[in-house]
Protein backbone atom coordinates (compact mmCIF):
# COMPACT_ATOMS: atom_id res chain seq x y z
CA UNK A 1 0.00 0.00 0.00
CA UNK A 2 1.24 3.45 -0.83
CA UNK A 3 2.39 5.54 2.08
CA UNK A 4 1.60 9.24 2.04
CA UNK A 5 3.65 11.35 4.34
CA UNK A 6 2.08 13.81 6.76
CA UNK A 7 3.59 17.23 5.97
CA UNK A 8 1.95 19.97 8.09
CA UNK A 9 5.24 21.13 9.57
CA UNK A 10 7.03 21.36 6.22
CA UNK A 11 4.12 23.00 4.42
CA UNK A 12 3.78 25.55 7.23
CA UNK A 13 7.44 26.47 6.86
CA UNK A 14 7.04 27.12 3.14
CA UNK A 15 3.80 29.11 3.55
CA UNK A 16 5.14 31.32 6.30
CA UNK A 17 8.41 31.94 4.48
CA UNK A 18 6.57 32.70 1.24
CA UNK A 19 4.45 35.30 3.00
CA UNK A 20 7.57 37.07 4.20
CA UNK A 21 9.28 37.16 0.82
CA UNK A 22 6.21 37.82 -1.35
CA UNK A 23 4.15 40.41 0.57
CA UNK A 24 5.54 43.27 -1.61
CA UNK A 25 7.23 42.91 -4.96
CA UNK A 26 10.05 45.33 -4.11
CA UNK A 27 10.75 43.71 -0.71
CA UNK A 28 13.63 41.23 -1.04
CA UNK A 29 14.80 40.13 2.41
CA UNK A 30 17.82 37.93 2.80
CA UNK A 31 16.89 34.38 3.74
CA UNK A 32 19.45 32.41 5.66
CA UNK A 33 20.34 29.37 3.51
CA UNK A 34 20.35 27.27 6.68
CA UNK A 35 16.63 28.00 7.09
CA UNK A 36 15.96 25.99 3.93
CA UNK A 37 17.81 22.94 5.24
CA UNK A 38 16.27 22.50 8.66
CA UNK A 39 15.90 19.11 10.29
CA UNK A 40 12.22 18.19 10.73
CA UNK A 41 11.38 15.65 13.46
CA UNK A 42 7.80 14.30 13.62
CA UNK A 43 6.34 11.62 15.84
CA UNK A 44 4.88 10.37 19.08
CA UNK A 45 6.39 7.66 21.28
CA UNK A 46 3.87 5.23 22.78
CA UNK A 47 4.93 3.27 25.85
CA UNK A 48 2.15 0.65 25.70
CA UNK A 49 3.80 -1.60 23.11
CA UNK A 50 1.97 -0.18 20.10
CA UNK A 51 4.07 0.86 17.13
CA UNK A 52 5.63 4.31 17.35
CA UNK A 53 7.22 6.08 14.39
CA UNK A 54 9.57 9.03 14.12
CA UNK A 55 9.95 10.68 10.70
CA UNK A 56 13.06 12.65 9.82
CA UNK A 57 13.31 15.02 6.87
CA UNK A 58 14.82 18.30 5.74
CA UNK A 59 13.08 21.43 4.53
CA UNK A 60 13.94 22.41 0.98
CA UNK A 61 14.18 25.60 -1.03
CA UNK A 62 11.05 27.64 -1.64
CA UNK A 63 10.81 26.41 -5.25
CA UNK A 64 10.89 22.76 -4.20
CA UNK A 65 7.56 20.96 -4.03
CA UNK A 66 8.64 18.32 -1.57
CA UNK A 67 10.82 17.85 1.47
CA UNK A 68 13.92 15.64 1.53
CA UNK A 69 13.95 12.44 3.52
CA UNK A 70 16.67 12.03 6.16
CA UNK A 71 17.65 8.35 6.07
CA UNK A 72 20.45 6.38 7.66
CA UNK A 73 20.07 7.94 11.10
CA UNK A 74 20.46 6.12 14.42
CA UNK A 75 17.71 6.79 16.97
CA UNK A 76 17.85 5.69 20.60
CA UNK A 77 15.45 6.29 23.47
CA UNK A 78 17.23 6.46 26.82
CA UNK A 79 15.51 6.22 30.21
CA UNK A 80 16.68 8.45 33.05
CA UNK A 81 16.55 5.55 35.53
CA UNK A 82 17.22 2.53 33.32
CA UNK A 83 16.99 1.13 29.84
CA UNK A 84 17.85 2.13 26.29
CA UNK A 85 15.86 1.21 23.18
CA UNK A 86 16.87 1.47 19.52
CA UNK A 87 14.58 2.37 16.61
CA UNK A 88 14.58 0.46 13.34
CA UNK A 89 14.40 2.24 9.99
CA UNK A 90 11.31 0.71 8.36
CA UNK A 91 11.74 2.71 5.19
CA UNK A 92 13.76 5.73 4.20
CA UNK A 93 13.33 8.37 6.89
CA UNK A 94 10.77 6.42 8.95
CA UNK A 95 12.03 4.97 12.24
CA UNK A 96 9.96 2.62 14.38
CA UNK A 97 9.85 1.04 17.81
CA UNK A 98 7.31 -1.24 19.53
CA UNK A 99 8.13 -1.62 23.20
CA UNK A 100 6.34 -1.64 26.54
CA UNK A 101 8.25 1.01 28.48
CA UNK A 102 8.27 1.89 32.20
CA UNK A 103 5.84 4.69 32.97
CA UNK A 104 7.56 5.97 36.12
CA UNK A 105 10.61 7.57 34.55
CA UNK A 106 11.54 10.25 32.03
CA UNK A 107 13.21 9.69 28.69
CA UNK A 108 15.44 11.41 26.17
CA UNK A 109 15.43 10.78 22.42
CA UNK A 110 18.89 10.79 20.82
CA UNK A 111 19.29 11.20 17.04
CA UNK A 112 22.61 10.68 15.24
CA UNK A 113 22.56 11.50 11.53
CA UNK A 114 24.71 9.97 8.80
CA UNK A 115 27.04 12.96 8.94
CA UNK A 116 27.49 12.26 12.68
CA UNK A 117 25.57 15.38 13.74
CA UNK A 118 23.75 14.58 16.97
CA UNK A 119 20.42 15.92 18.19
CA UNK A 120 18.52 15.16 21.35
CA UNK A 121 15.17 15.95 22.89
CA UNK A 122 14.46 17.62 26.17
CA UNK A 123 13.35 15.21 28.87
CA UNK A 124 10.11 13.49 27.87
CA UNK A 125 7.51 12.69 30.51
CA UNK A 126 4.95 10.02 29.53
CA UNK A 127 1.34 11.17 29.80
CA UNK A 128 -1.54 8.68 29.95
CA UNK A 129 -4.32 9.70 27.54
CA UNK A 130 -7.97 9.49 28.66
CA UNK A 131 -10.15 7.17 26.64
CA UNK A 132 -11.40 8.54 23.34
CA UNK A 133 -15.11 8.37 24.11
CA UNK A 134 -16.61 8.59 20.65
CA UNK A 135 -15.83 9.27 16.99
CA UNK A 136 -18.89 10.55 15.11
CA UNK A 137 -19.65 11.98 11.69
CA UNK A 138 -22.27 14.16 10.07
CA UNK A 139 -23.00 15.22 6.52
CA UNK A 140 -23.27 18.93 5.82
CA UNK A 141 -23.12 21.38 2.94
CA UNK A 142 -19.32 21.15 2.67
CA UNK A 143 -19.00 17.37 3.02
CA UNK A 144 -18.74 14.85 5.84
CA UNK A 145 -17.35 16.13 9.13
CA UNK A 146 -15.46 13.71 11.42
CA UNK A 147 -15.75 14.68 15.10
CA UNK A 148 -14.58 13.41 18.48
CA UNK A 149 -15.89 13.51 22.04
CA UNK A 150 -13.59 13.10 25.01
CA UNK A 151 -13.22 13.98 28.68
CA UNK A 152 -10.21 15.87 29.99
CA UNK A 153 -8.78 15.35 33.47
CA UNK A 154 -6.59 17.25 35.91
CA UNK A 155 -3.57 15.36 34.53
CA UNK A 156 -4.59 15.53 30.85
CA UNK A 157 -5.98 18.85 29.64
CA UNK A 158 -4.30 19.34 26.27
CA UNK A 159 -5.05 17.07 23.32
CA UNK A 160 -3.67 16.37 19.85
CA UNK A 161 -5.52 14.18 17.34
CA UNK A 162 -4.06 12.41 14.33
CA UNK A 163 -5.75 9.97 12.01
CA UNK A 164 -5.23 7.42 9.25
CA UNK A 165 -7.69 7.24 6.36
CA UNK A 166 -8.33 4.20 4.15
CA UNK A 167 -11.02 3.66 1.55
CA UNK A 168 -12.21 1.43 -1.28
CA UNK A 169 -12.31 2.77 -4.82
CA UNK A 170 -13.00 1.19 -8.18
CA UNK A 171 -11.32 1.45 -11.55
CA UNK A 172 -12.92 3.62 -14.21
CA UNK A 173 -13.54 0.60 -16.46
CA UNK A 174 -14.17 -2.80 -14.92
CA UNK A 175 -13.25 -6.14 -16.45
CA UNK A 176 -13.58 -9.83 -15.61
CA UNK A 177 -10.62 -10.79 -17.79
CA UNK A 178 -6.86 -10.39 -17.81
CA UNK A 179 -4.10 -10.97 -20.32
CA UNK A 180 -1.33 -13.29 -19.14
CA UNK A 181 1.88 -12.04 -20.72
CA UNK A 182 3.65 -15.33 -20.08
CA UNK A 183 1.11 -17.61 -21.75
CA UNK A 184 -0.09 -14.81 -24.08
CA UNK A 185 -3.65 -15.82 -23.42
CA UNK A 186 -6.66 -14.08 -21.89
CA UNK A 187 -8.16 -15.68 -18.80
CA UNK A 188 -10.85 -14.91 -16.27
CA UNK A 189 -9.74 -12.97 -13.20
CA UNK A 190 -9.70 -14.52 -9.73
CA UNK A 191 -10.16 -12.71 -6.40
CA UNK A 192 -6.36 -12.48 -6.22
CA UNK A 193 -5.96 -11.03 -9.73
CA UNK A 194 -9.01 -8.75 -9.71
CA UNK A 195 -7.88 -5.16 -10.29
CA UNK A 196 -11.31 -3.54 -10.44
CA UNK A 197 -11.56 -2.86 -6.69
CA UNK A 198 -8.71 -1.43 -4.62
CA UNK A 199 -7.86 0.32 -1.38
CA UNK A 200 -6.12 3.64 -1.06
CA UNK A 201 -4.97 5.61 1.97
CA UNK A 202 -3.96 9.03 3.15
CA UNK A 203 -1.78 10.10 6.05
CA UNK A 204 -1.90 13.81 5.17
CA UNK A 205 -3.93 15.61 7.80
CA UNK A 206 -4.83 18.88 9.40
CA UNK A 207 -3.54 19.89 12.83
CA UNK A 208 -6.30 19.20 15.38
CA UNK A 209 -5.72 20.25 19.00
CA UNK A 210 -7.85 21.37 21.93
CA UNK A 211 -7.61 22.56 25.54
CA UNK A 212 -10.27 20.87 27.67
CA UNK A 213 -10.13 23.68 30.26
CA UNK A 214 -12.06 25.85 27.81
CA UNK A 215 -15.19 23.79 28.44
CA UNK A 216 -17.44 23.08 31.41
CA UNK A 217 -16.31 19.98 33.22
CA UNK A 218 -13.35 19.58 30.82
CA UNK A 219 -15.73 17.91 28.35
CA UNK A 220 -14.70 18.24 24.71
CA UNK A 221 -17.76 17.67 22.55
CA UNK A 222 -18.12 17.52 18.75
CA UNK A 223 -14.57 18.62 18.04
CA UNK A 224 -14.06 18.47 14.27
CA UNK A 225 -10.77 16.86 13.31
CA UNK A 226 -11.34 16.15 9.61
CA UNK A 227 -13.64 17.12 6.74
CA UNK A 228 -14.17 14.89 3.70
CA UNK A 229 -15.12 17.35 0.94
CA UNK A 230 -17.96 16.81 -1.48
CA UNK A 231 -17.14 14.75 -4.60
CA UNK A 232 -14.30 12.95 -2.78
CA UNK A 233 -13.75 9.36 -3.87
CA UNK A 234 -13.08 8.46 -0.22
CA UNK A 235 -16.81 7.87 0.23
CA UNK A 236 -17.46 6.25 -3.15
CA UNK A 237 -17.84 2.79 -1.55
CA UNK A 238 -16.54 2.31 2.01
CA UNK A 239 -14.31 4.52 4.15
CA UNK A 240 -12.41 3.94 7.38
CA UNK A 241 -10.69 6.37 9.72
CA UNK A 242 -8.49 5.42 12.67
CA UNK A 243 -8.38 8.32 15.12
CA UNK A 244 -5.45 8.57 17.52
CA UNK A 245 -5.87 10.77 20.59
CA UNK A 246 -2.80 12.01 22.47
CA UNK A 247 -2.65 13.89 25.75
CA UNK A 248 0.24 16.37 25.53
CA UNK A 249 1.80 18.92 27.84
CA UNK A 250 1.33 22.70 27.68
CA UNK A 251 4.57 23.34 25.79
CA UNK A 252 3.63 20.83 23.11
CA UNK A 253 0.17 22.36 22.85
CA UNK A 254 1.65 25.85 22.38
CA UNK A 255 3.96 24.52 19.66
CA UNK A 256 1.11 22.87 17.73
CA UNK A 257 -1.14 25.90 18.21
CA UNK A 258 1.41 28.13 16.49
CA UNK A 259 1.85 25.55 13.74
CA UNK A 260 -1.92 25.34 13.30
CA UNK A 261 -2.31 29.09 13.02
CA UNK A 262 0.49 29.34 10.48
CA UNK A 263 -0.80 26.46 8.34
CA UNK A 264 -4.58 26.95 8.55
CA UNK A 265 -5.08 30.62 9.35
CA UNK A 266 -2.01 31.51 7.22
CA UNK A 267 -0.96 33.68 10.13
CA UNK A 268 0.34 36.99 8.81
CA UNK A 269 3.55 38.59 7.67
CA UNK A 270 4.52 39.01 11.30
CA UNK A 271 3.67 35.44 12.37
CA UNK A 272 6.64 33.53 13.73
CA UNK A 273 8.45 31.34 11.24
CA UNK A 274 8.59 27.64 12.16
CA UNK A 275 12.36 27.97 12.38
CA UNK A 276 11.81 30.43 15.25
CA UNK A 277 9.25 28.30 17.10
CA UNK A 278 10.73 26.57 20.10
CA UNK A 279 10.39 22.82 19.76
CA UNK A 280 11.91 20.28 22.13
CA UNK A 281 14.69 18.98 19.85
CA UNK A 282 18.14 20.59 19.97
CA UNK A 283 21.46 20.02 18.26
CA UNK A 284 24.05 18.73 20.71
CA UNK A 285 26.82 21.28 21.11
CA UNK A 286 25.05 24.08 19.25
CA UNK A 287 21.62 25.06 20.55
CA UNK A 288 21.47 27.93 18.04
CA UNK A 289 20.82 25.50 15.17
CA UNK A 290 17.08 25.50 14.44
CA UNK A 291 15.15 22.22 14.46
CA UNK A 292 11.45 21.94 13.61
CA UNK A 293 9.40 19.47 15.63
CA UNK A 294 8.02 18.48 18.99
CA UNK A 295 8.12 14.90 20.26
CA UNK A 296 5.59 13.80 22.88
CA UNK A 297 5.33 10.54 24.75
CA UNK A 298 2.75 8.47 26.63
CA UNK A 299 -0.16 6.09 26.20
CA UNK A 300 -2.48 7.02 23.31
CA UNK A 301 -6.15 6.17 22.87
CA UNK A 302 -7.49 5.05 19.48
CA UNK A 303 -10.82 4.34 17.84
CA UNK A 304 -11.78 3.27 14.32
CA UNK A 305 -15.06 3.80 12.49
CA UNK A 306 -16.37 2.89 9.02
CA UNK A 307 -18.71 4.87 6.77
CA UNK A 308 -20.41 3.42 3.68
CA UNK A 309 -21.56 5.20 0.56
CA UNK A 310 -25.13 4.17 1.34
CA UNK A 311 -25.00 6.04 4.64
CA UNK A 312 -24.10 9.34 2.98
CA UNK A 313 -26.12 8.91 -0.23
CA UNK A 314 -26.48 10.73 -2.49
CA UNK A 315 -22.71 11.15 -2.83
CA UNK A 316 -21.60 11.97 -6.39
CA UNK A 317 -17.92 11.27 -7.02
CA UNK A 318 -15.49 12.92 -9.39
CA UNK A 319 -12.09 11.31 -10.02
CA UNK A 320 -10.35 13.74 -12.35
CA UNK A 321 -7.69 11.19 -13.32
CA UNK A 322 -10.41 9.11 -14.97
CA UNK A 323 -11.98 11.93 -17.00
CA UNK A 324 -10.63 10.69 -20.34
CA UNK A 325 -11.06 6.96 -19.72
CA UNK A 326 -12.89 5.02 -22.42
CA UNK A 327 -12.55 1.74 -24.33
CA UNK A 328 -11.19 1.81 -27.87
CA UNK A 329 -13.76 0.95 -30.54
CA UNK A 330 -11.51 -1.60 -32.29
CA UNK A 331 -12.46 -5.26 -32.06
CA UNK A 332 -9.36 -7.26 -31.17
CA UNK A 333 -9.28 -10.95 -32.22
CA UNK A 334 -6.97 -13.55 -30.61
CA UNK A 335 -4.43 -13.14 -33.39
CA UNK A 336 -3.82 -9.54 -32.24
CA UNK A 337 -3.88 -10.04 -28.46
CA UNK A 338 -0.09 -9.82 -28.15
CA UNK A 339 0.00 -6.71 -30.33
CA UNK A 340 -2.39 -4.86 -28.03
CA UNK A 341 -1.80 -6.36 -24.59
CA UNK A 342 1.79 -7.65 -24.37
CA UNK A 343 3.22 -4.22 -23.51
CA UNK A 344 0.87 -3.84 -20.55
CA UNK A 345 -0.27 -0.40 -21.72
CA UNK A 346 -3.74 -1.72 -22.57
CA UNK A 347 -6.01 -4.30 -21.01
CA UNK A 348 -8.92 -6.38 -22.36
CA UNK A 349 -12.44 -5.08 -21.63
CA UNK A 350 -15.90 -5.41 -23.21
CA UNK A 351 -15.82 -9.09 -24.27
CA UNK A 352 -17.48 -10.06 -27.55
CA UNK A 353 -19.14 -13.48 -27.59
CA UNK A 354 -19.90 -15.85 -30.44
CA UNK A 355 -21.77 -19.12 -30.11
CA UNK A 356 -19.61 -20.47 -27.28
CA UNK A 357 -19.26 -19.55 -23.59
CA UNK A 358 -15.90 -17.80 -23.95
CA UNK A 359 -15.33 -14.45 -25.70
CA UNK A 360 -14.02 -14.54 -29.24
CA UNK A 361 -12.69 -10.97 -29.16
CA UNK A 362 -12.27 -7.97 -26.87
CA UNK A 363 -11.97 -4.26 -26.90
CA UNK A 364 -9.02 -2.53 -25.23
CA UNK A 365 -8.75 0.27 -22.70
CA UNK A 366 -5.74 2.06 -21.18
CA UNK A 367 -4.31 0.06 -18.26
CA UNK A 368 -4.52 3.10 -15.96
CA UNK A 369 -8.29 3.16 -16.44
CA UNK A 370 -8.70 -0.58 -15.80
CA UNK A 371 -6.01 -1.51 -13.28
CA UNK A 372 -6.77 0.14 -9.95
CA UNK A 373 -3.44 -1.05 -8.49
CA UNK A 374 -1.81 1.81 -10.40
CA UNK A 375 -3.44 4.10 -7.83
CA UNK A 376 -3.68 1.80 -4.81
CA UNK A 377 -3.58 -1.86 -3.80
CA UNK A 378 -5.96 -4.79 -4.29
CA UNK A 379 -4.73 -6.39 -1.06
CA UNK A 380 -7.31 -5.93 1.67
CA UNK A 381 -5.87 -4.28 4.82
CA UNK A 382 -5.74 -6.57 7.87
CA UNK A 383 -8.12 -4.35 9.85
CA UNK A 384 -10.72 -4.00 7.10
CA UNK A 385 -14.31 -4.93 7.86
CA UNK A 386 -16.72 -5.54 4.96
Amino acid sequence: MKIHWSKPIFITFLLATFLLVACREEFNPEVNPMDTNLLVVEGYIAIDGSTSTIKLSRTGNLDQAQFRIESGAVLRLIGTESGAWSFQELEAGVYSISEILPVNQEYRLNIRLRNNETYESELLTPISTPELDEVTWSKGDSGVSIRVNTQGTAEAQYFLWQYEEDWIFRSAIGTFYRYDRETRRIEEVTPETDVSRCWNDSRIQRIAIENSRRFNGDLISDKEINLIPNLSEKLSARYSILVKQYAIDRNAFDFWEIMRKNSEDIGGIFSPLPSLIGGNIKKVGDSNVSVIGYISMGIPSTKRIFITAEEVAPWPVRISEYDNCSARPDTIPPSRYAEYFQSGNFMPVNPIFGDGPFPIAFRAAPAFCVDCTQRGTNVKPDFWED
